[in-house]
């Protein structure tokens, strides 16, 4: 049907706005990216990437959500498949996780973090501190693995994490640090 959002053709212009967004962000930041350029790339009008788009940030919005709901992730997953299942995502769509260094304009992070205690709810819960040194800490590991172009395996990640976040390999160094 003609006019409808939702039709085969209005699908793939949205992809096609979204990718291009995506391509921009390999060389750009979010906030340099205008309308104008995303529309030149995509070979559409302004008014259409304004039918479904306010503005590059909802489209970057529309592809995190999109991507995280792709992850499926379901309701009793630990908190460590959780992960893996994020990291495997990644993984399969390079250019999204380009979207983990945009920090300060996309809210990937917070959705991901969101996404993962939704699966944890039978984990004790840590205090604030705890909470935040880990959650940055799992978000440099993510950001450098991306960085290095993902030499290892989602599984191998997400073992380095934990073993990264319970402090593990550092015990040792604990009593030359004081």
């Amino acid at each position: 049907m003609v006019g409808i959002k939702n039709n085969k053709q209005a699908q793939h212009t949205k992809k096609v706005l979204q990718e291009n967004v995506l391509q921009l962000l390999q060389k750009k930041s979010l906030s340099s990216i205008t309308v104008t350029e995303v529309c030149q790339r995509a070979h559409v009008n302004r008014t259409t990437f304004y039918r479904y788009f306010e503005d590059v940030y909802m489209c970057v919005d529309k592809i995190e959500s999109d991507f995280l709901e792709s992850l499926d992730m379901p309701k009793d997953i630990s908190p460590a498949k959780a992960l893996q299942k994020l990291l495997e995502g990644f993984y399969a769509n390079p250019q999204i996780s380009n979207l983990v260094f945009i920090e300060g304009e996309t809210k990937l992070l917070d959705k991901m973090h969101h996404a993962m205690e939704q699966g944890s709810k039978h984990v004790e819960p840590m205090n604030g501190y705890q909470e935040t040194y880990i959650m940055l800490g799992m978000q440099g590991i993510m950001k450098r693995w991306v960085k290095e172009g993902m030499p290892e395996t989602p599984e191998e990640l997400t073992k380095i994490i934990i073993r990264v976040a319970f402090a593990d390999d550092l015990q040792s160094l604990r009593s030359s640090f004081f």
